[in-house]
């Protein structure tokens, strides 16, 4: 069946390339790599993961490899392309810099707008407020999303962020946030303080609105005050 099907993939590229879509791309390429398994979970567990394909050629193949059905080669094999894809471009992508409430809420609603599931986003930084890395989280067969801590601890250990900020939406449309929020708020900030990170906010987005545990002093209602950016 794969083969059928792997094939068929093969032809797709080879006649209307530029008709496929970007998991479709990373399931192609995996395919040398992942000889005898399904490559298009994988390919979508990659682009949840770092949010688009920039982000998943920029991860380094250590953080790659915390991706379930990626092993070293195959992530050296990812890396590899992305930096042949910098050289070809003549240097590094364009940094996102999320310094300030104002870059975050814009990159936020970049992100959320039109997801129609309950989708988790980690943004880690560096002193400067340049983004490093984003960790995303999408499960369509469920209506709430986490973030494992003990992978969370892993890229936290990996990337040594100086800030995170953390955004989920609620397809439900209203941003308040609930009990369980609050609960994972409490526990990030424990996390990042023992890795020696600054949590520097979680958002909710809902319909084009942001709720900021900062901004809008849920924090201190949970006896967290707020770190500077």
């Amino acid at each position: 069946m794969h083969e059928g099907h792997r094939e068929r993939m093969r032809r797709r590229l080879f006649e209307h390339g530029n008709s496929l879509t970007d998991h479709e791309l990373f399931e192609i390429l995996l395919y040398e790599h992942i000889p005898r398994k399904d490559t298009n979970p994988v390919a979508h567990a990659l682009l949840d993961s770092f949010g688009d394909a920039e982000g998943v050629f920029s991860a380094s193949p250590r953080l790659l490899c915390s991706v379930a059905g990626v092993g070293p080669r195959t992530a050296e094999y990812i890396y590899l392309v992305g930096r042949i894809f910098r050289r070809l471009r003549g240097g590094e992508r364009k940094r996102v810099r999320l310094s300030g409430f104002g870059e975050v809420r814009s990159h936020v609603r970049r992100r959320f707008a039109d997801v129609p599931v309950e989708k988790l986003e980690v943004y880690f930084t560096d002193a400067d407020g340049f983004l490093l890395c984003t960790k995303s989280v999408t499960d369509v067969r469920r209506d709430k999303v986490a973030l494992d801590s003990r992978l969370l601890g892993y890229i936290l250990g990996e990337v040594h962020p100086a800030g995170v900020i953390v955004a989920h939406n609620h397809p439900s449309g209203s941003c308040e946030p609930s009990p369980e929020d609050d609960m994972a708020f409490t526990r990030l900030h424990g996390l990042c303080r023992m890795y020696g990170a600054a949590l520097h906010d979680s958002l909710i987005y809902a319909d084009g609105e942001l709720f900021s545990y900062y901004r809008d002093e849920r924090a201190r209602l949970l006896g967290i005050e707020k770190e500077e950016w």
